[in-house]
């Protein structure tokens, strides 16, 4: 009698699947068409329903709600094919990127490569030693929490084959603008005064090869300003250069993080060994601490360093609770 129903209820099952697809159509696709017409707007609109259907992200937002569309192309598997990266922008605050890759005059869902704020100059950028293109963006945040903060971060993303997904490679903000003022942490009901104000300019340059290097240059700068009775942040011309400084980093590649980092270190509480991200005594704000505090130039905030753990896991952390690894090279930053 089992031997009866097995075939009875696969029959069953392929009718009602015929019956889906006959009834309902194919669910929609990405076409190569509709990557060569991204200005129409119910292509936008088609595009921009796969991409948040194939991302989980309905929830999220509409297609209707979509605003502009990009794509570029490159090689991001490693394959010697032609892929693509698709940039759904939604407006201010969201801006959806997934990779497809090509199956004839269609495109399959790879994945999804994050979700972003606001984002400038999206780039290929291939890495010759993994042999594939990788995919970089500036990614704009602005804060008003302590500050008055405009921060750009440089993100690079890489497939990785282990976990058949796209994971961070780089992270760094490089260009900061950031204005408060002192009072604000006196808790006083006067009127505000002591408006000061940091920024970043950033030159990178990758060098590429077996071994790539990112060489970045950072100038900084630390200014007052003279209208110190303004409620609201004051006027560019009002604010004079109270210290300055030129930061030299390199980031090297690593295979064993797969990402760039400045180095490594031990973490005393495991014995494991972690990679080094970003170091806050490097950030501009730190000039306005050396300038107030001369003597024990704040070592709570300088001492801080972002640091990425084996499990990919990233923190926080007081740099007195690392120490060396005994085969760690040199420092590679200098200041000017």
């Amino acid at each position: 009698m089992k031997q009866k129903l097995v075939p009875v209820f696969c029959a069953a099952a392929a009718m009602m699947l015929l019956i889906c697809v006959t009834i309902f159509g194919e669910a929609p696709t990405i076409t190569r068409d509709d990557l060569n017409n991204t200005t129409d707007m119910e292509t936008m609109e088609k595009v921009a329903g796969v991409m948040l259907n194939d991302a989980e992200r309905t929830e999220d937002i509409t297609p209707e709600e979509i605003v502009k569309l990009d794509v570029l192309y490159g090689d991001f598997k490693g394959k010697g094919q032609k892929d693509a990266v698709i940039i759904a922008d939604f407006g201010p605050r969201y801006t959806l990127l997934s990779a497809y890759e090509q199956d004839g005059d269609k495109y399959k869902f790879i994945d999804e490569v994050g979700v972003f704020t606001n984002i400038q100059d999206p780039r290929v950028v291939y890495l010759q030693n993994k042999n594939r293109d990788t995919i970089f963006i500036n990614e704009i945040l602005n804060e008003k929490i302590g500050a008055f903060e405009r921060l750009e971060y440089d993100k690079g993303y890489i497939w990785d084959d282990k976990s058949q997904s796209f994971v961070n490679i780089y992270n760094y903000p490089v260009k900061i603008q950031a204005d408060w003022n002192t009072n604000w942490d006196t808790g006083e009901t006067q009127m505000p005064k002591g408006w000061q104000r940091v920024t970043q300019s950033t030159k990178s340059l990758l060098e590429n090869g077996d071994n790539p290097v990112i060489k970045s240059t950072y100038t900084q700068e630390y200014l007052v300003s003279d209208e110190q009775n303004a409620l609201n942040i004051p006027l560019d011309n009002t604010y004079s250069l109270e210290n300055s400084r030129v930061i030299e980093q390199r980031f090297y590649w690593s295979d064993e993080w797969n990402s760039f980092i400045i180095g490594e270190k031990i973490e005393k509480a495991t014995g494991q060994k972690v990679a080094e991200l970003i170091l806050w005594s490097d950030l501009p704000y730190s000039l306005a601490e050396y300038t107030q505090n001369e003597e024990n130039q704040t070592p709570g905030y300088n001492n801080l360093v972002r640091i990425k753990r084996k499990d990919g896991t990233t923190a926080v952390v007081n740099i007195d609770s690392l120490t060396d690894v005994k085969t760690n090279s040199t420092a590679t930053r200098s200041v000017a």
